[in-house]
């Protein structure tokens, strides 16, 4: 699974770099501050920001007087990242081979990336490597689709459309694991972390059109524009039929669309 679904990651990141912010990340950012707190990120601190993305983990470490690095596999994202925060350090590299040294940072952050590694006991145990001793190592994900209603809303649509995405994409990490408050748990202590704990967080993104929601999360997942692409037209409208009938479910009195849903924070010390 590695090395392809890594590139195939990667790729398709890059290519979503303009269209990412449009709806996952208005509300990944509603995550970013609760990240910093349990990772204990304040004024002084040397922040490590795994899969950075378009930097706004990093950004909001900046403004609490921190100083972060960036770090992504996606060229794409790097360079809107760079554009957005020039005063940010941006660098390029693998969550799972991070390229610096044992306790070179005051704390390390890994915001919705552990779905996306092949091998996430490895990520997490190299974000406590690079950590100091009594820093902190936070993670955020998505919870269960049932309880994350924004981000099953595509995968429903693909079920009720009868297509399955395992024909367009690589042989990938489970989707839903950590939301498992055990396996984070376990995550956690694994890689040598101390204190650990869970919180939940929920959300809500509205917005004025289905046609909004739609484009805004085609243009925020890379494996579902992939299975989205790889069909025929037929099917695709097929798709956007039932992605509406899901949608109507969200639909406001007064008009426009709100969508809640759920993310699971997890955290640790390493130990002093």
């Amino acid at each position: 699974m590695s090395d392809e679904f890594k590139q195939f990651e990667a790729d398709g990141w890059s290519g979503q770099a303009d269209s990412y912010g449009l709806i996952t990340g208005r509300a990944t950012a509603q995550a970013v501050e609760p990240l910093l707190e349990l990772a204990g990120v304040a004024e002084g601190t040397r922040l490590l920001d795994v899969a950075t993305g378009l930097g706004a983990v990093a950004a909001a470490a900046v403004r609490r007087g921190a100083t972060p690095v960036g770090i992504d596999l996606a060229d794409g994202m790097l360079d809107a990242a760079r554009r957005s925060h020039p005063a940010v350090e941006f660098v390029a590299g693998d969550a799972e081979h991070l390229p610096f040294g044992d306790a070179t940072f005051g704390a390390a952050v890994g915001a919705f990336v552990l779905n996306h590694l092949p091998h996430p006991e490895r990520g997490a145990a190299e974000a406590a490597r690079v950590v100091a001793a009594g820093g902190g190592v936070a993670f955020s994900v998505w919870d269960r689709p049932e309880r994350a209603r924004l981000t099953s809303l595509l995968g429903r649509a693909l079920q009720l459309a009868g297509v399955d995405r395992a024909e367009a994409v690589p042989d990938s990490p489970d989707d839903c694991r950590f939301a498992d408050d055990g396996q984070m748990l376990a995550l956690l202590r694994g890689a040598g972390l101390e204190r650990v704990e869970i919180r939940t967080l929920t959300i809500a993104v509205s917005v004025d059109t289905a046609d909004e929601l739609w484009h805004g999360l085609v243009g925020g997942t890379v494996r579902t524009s992939a299975t989205l692409e790889a069909q025929d037209d037929a099917t695709r409208a097929r798709v956007r039929e039932a992605f509406d009938s899901v949608v109507a479910e969200f639909a406001l009195a007064d008009g426009g669309y709100e969508v809640p849903t759920v993310i699971k924070l997890g955290a640790g010390r390493l130990p002093r």
